[in-house]
């Protein structure tokens, strides 16, 4: 295993801000969706979206919409993925290929990353030594990877470069310098990373970039914990954090300025990818405690 980036963290000047936003519901069906929801993960610049929802019986199923078509997309039977909580393939991003990456889990717990080309080839993600706890969440365009492996407790960060030329791919770690715990979620096309860590020294959950080697660190003004979960190639970061009443929101951070927001009547409000034209999707639960996935695009006046 190879390990980089340890460079010490800055603190990011940042100020708040307000972009009014257009937020729609994204449900997709499968079954009889409404006891247990769904929820969107990714989103690339033609506009497809991958998630997954439960049906009735909380089986769990990766879908893919394109041009407002679904499909719900089936890993391999010899992978022995099944229909159980928390159990299943989870689609986290999809690149402007369509090339999508992910996790899947087994029901005796173990958790490994896949990647799903285009044309519909299934490759399974194990970073060596992870133990059966490795974990996908996005691709970029050139075909990188960022996600994460244990074994838990102590999560590392992972970048995986995929090989050229039949060569096979290799893992690299990113560990936030003196934290506990390191989440590496997003990554553009440009090789910029962002993710979060538990802070070692005052036991607080931090947003990061990584760019060319170095990290800088932000919290959302007033946040108890600050989590980052995509990058777009302008720049823009996405993600969540919550307050000190136990609220959950989402927020867009764009040249410095942070936007926050709720979708209306949620309990929570996830983030979870923005794409180069600022479309984010992600997922929210209701006061009822029904999971929906949203898209959220800045509102034209």
């Amino acid at each position: 295993m190879t390990s980089v980036f340890a460079v010490a963290g800055s603190l990011l000047a940042l100020s708040l801000g307000t972009v009014p936003l257009s937020i729609t519901t994204i449900d997709v069906e499968a079954g009889l969706l409404s006891a247990n929801g769904s929820a969107a993960q990714g989103i690339n610049d033609r506009g497809d979206v991958v998630g997954f929802t439960r049906d009735k019986d909380v089986n769990v199923y990766p879908y893919l919409v394109r041009k407002g078509v679904v499909t719900f997309l089936k890993a391999p039977a010899s992978w022995g993925v099944v229909g159980e909580f928390w159990a299943g393939a989870a689609p986290r991003s999809i690149n402007a290929s369509g090339d999508i990456a992910g996790g899947y889990y087994l029901a005796d717990g173990t958790v490994f990353g896949f990647l799903r080309s285009h044309h519909g080839k299934w490759t399974r993600l194990d970073v060596p030594g992870a133990e059966g706890t490795t974990d996908a969440h996005t691709i970029n365009g050139p075909g990188e990877i960022v996600g994460n492996y244990g074994p838990w407790p102590g999560t590392h960060g992972f970048l995986f470069r995929p090989g050229h030329d039949g060569a096979p791919g290799h893992y690299l770690s990113i560990d936030y310098p003196g934290a506990t715990s390191t989440w590496t979620w997003g990554i553009n096309d440009d090789g910029d990373v962002v993710g979060f860590f538990d802070s070692a020294s005052d036991g607080t959950t931090h947003g990061f970039l990584l760019h060319e080697g170095d990290f800088t660190t932000f919290d959302v003004p007033g946040a108890q914990g600050t989590m980052a979960v995509a990058i777009n190639s302008r720049g823009e970061i996405t993600g969540h954090f919550w307050t000190a009443d136990g609220g959950y929101h989402g927020y867009l951070l764009s040249k410095g300025t942070y936007t926050t927001f709720d979708v209306p009547g949620a309990a929570v409000t996830a983030p979870m990818s923005i794409n180069d034209h600022g479309e984010m999707v992600g997922f929210y639960f209701d006061a009822a405690g029904m999971a929906h996935g949203f898209k959220a695009v800045k509102a034209h006046h």
